[in-house]
């Protein structure tokens, strides 16, 4: 009987060279696994070392850490003395009439460039002016620098489409804070040349002097009269 040869033509040739590999290549193929696994082997010892050694200084830190805090702990506490950096300067007796001129310009000192500010932020737009008077006692150097009976305060006069115009203009004028006392002087429909409603408005100026009042004149009382009589004796 024959023998006859089942296996592929492709087969035969792998198993061919198989058997004719060259033995060089094995050995070094197995020389390089076993430096591969020599050197796993040292990275994980040298890993290992590293570790402990990482471990041995965490808890040095810690215990010179704790070291410390008793340290500081066990030390007094001095207290702090604070010194001005610039000491408030004495105010002498020549200062003082100056300061206290200062005060009191200051005291009467009106900002009406806010005031204005703050009347133009309420003013509606349906309200047109025609005047805007604002006033501040002024001082007599006869006396020396006491407020005259000069009027003071803040008056307004001008047209609106209706009396809810005015109205309206009043509640505004009430939330500055700057003035006080606002008053409606009139409010009256206009004719037939001037249609709408005229209207005139004041108010009073915080932060301003109020004028001295008056003086009262003086009430004189006439004298008591005396009446002697004499008698005659006879």
């Amino acid at each position: 009987m024959r023998a006859v040869n089942l296996l592929p033509k492709d087969s035969a040739r792998s198993a061919k060279s198989i058997a004719r590999e060259d033995p060089a290549v094995v050995v070094g193929a197995a020389l390089g696994a076993v430096v591969f696994i020599a050197l796993i082997g040292g990275f994980m010892n040298v890993h290992s070392k590293v570790n402990k050694e990482q471990a041995k200084l965490d808890s040095a830190r810690a215990a010179y850490a704790q070291l410390s805090l008793e340290k500081v702990a066990r030390q007094p506490v001095k207290p702090v003395k604070t010194t001005p950096i610039i000491p408030v300067p004495a105010i002498t007796a020549e200062e003082q009439p100056r300061l206290a001129a200062i005060s009191g310009a200051l005291g009467t000192r009106i900002a009406w460039d806010r005031i204005l500010r703050e009347f133009s932020l309420v003013l509606p737009d349906d309200v047109k002016l025609t005047s805007l008077t604002m006033s501040a006692p002024s001082s007599d150097p006869a006396t020396t620098g006491a407020p005259t009976t000069t009027a003071q305060g803040f008056s307004i006069a001008g047209s609106a489409f209706s009396h809810d115009g005015v109205a309206r203009l009043l509640s505004r004028l009430m939330l500055i804070p700057d003035l006080e006392n606002v008053t409606l002087g009139n409010s009256t429909a206009g004719g037939q040349g001037t249609p709408g409603v005229l209207f005139s408005i004041t108010a009073s100026i915080k932060g301003a002097v109020a004028p001295p009042p008056a003086a009262a004149p003086a009430v004189t009382t006439p004298a008591a009269s005396t009446q002697t009589t004499t008698g005659s004796t006879s």
